[in-house]
């Protein structure tokens, strides 16, 4: 007969001694062969999904497959605080949107009494942090946790400062113009994370056809579909709008 086997104490006995051991905990170590491994941070604004998992396994598996082959393996693992996202639901609960306090309340199970702190934008991505922290840890990954960072520490915002400034002197980013999905009511850019309801901006072409008029002017009009200008036949002009003569084209 085979014992039962309490998979909990099983996994709980070897968190504890990994963790006692400090398995994980990556020094300097002179002649030792070293590799170095990151991976996209979380964003805490929502509790770890099933893709947070499959993303850190991952990782995780590779890490340990690298330290059974003897490599000196530092892990370590971020936190992504910037970016819209947060700032958009603070404002948005501030507000008192019933349909982001109904999900944050009976899908992400946080207690009401916290939703008067996450008017403040950071709380929530510093709870959402700590949520997050305290699965990867009862999934036994291999972080070492000592080297535990935000992406607005002063270290990290200075570091990617002086990564884009180099990029620039080499040439390889340029500054320039070009489409965004633009959001009105908070005046910045946005993305598909951006969103209510994680829906893609959508970026829409226009191009400017101008038509002679007789006297040496143009009318421009704005047109999805430039194609069909050679099946133009009329152009519509409204009469109780106001227009200038700005000078030939």
């Amino acid at each position: 007969m085979s014992a039962s086997v309490d998979v909990r104490s099983f996994e709980e006995k070897w968190r504890r001694r990994w963790e006692e051991s400090k398995a994980f905990e990556s020094n300097p170590e002179p002649g030792r062969p070293k590799f170095f491994i990151t991976v996209a941070y979380p964003y805490p604004n929502s509790p770890q999904h099933i893709g947070h998992a499959r993303t850190y396994t991952l990782t995780d598996a590779h890490a340990r497959f690298l330290r059974m082959r003897g490599f000196n393996v530092l892990l370590p693992m971020a936190f992504h605080y910037t970016g819209t996202p947060v700032l958009s639901m603070s404002k948005r609960l501030a507000a008192n949107d019933r349909e982001l306090v109904e999900e944050f309340t009976k899908t992400y199970n946080v207690p009401v009494e916290k939703l008067e702190e996450f008017k403040e934008p950071l709380n929530i991505a510093k709870y959402f942090h700590e949520e997050i922290k305290a699965g990867m840890k009862e999934m036994g990954y291999s972080f070492d946790w000592r080297r535990e960072f935000t992406t607005i520490d002063p270290q990290y915002s200075r570091f990617i400062e002086w990564q884009f400034k180099k990029l620039f002197q080499r040439g390889y980013i340029k500054r320039g113009s070009h489409p965004v999905g633009w959001c009105p009511n908070d005046g910045n850019p946005v993305g598909q994370h951006d969103t209510k309801g994680d829906v893609e901006p959508e970026i829409e072409e226009f191009v400017l056809i101008k038509f002679r008029f007789d006297d040496g002017y143009f009318f421009p009009t704005a047109t999805l579909r430039a194609e069909t200008v050679f099946g133009v036949t009329n152009a519509w002009i409204n009469p109780e709008e106001e227009y200038a003569r700005t000078g030939n084209a």
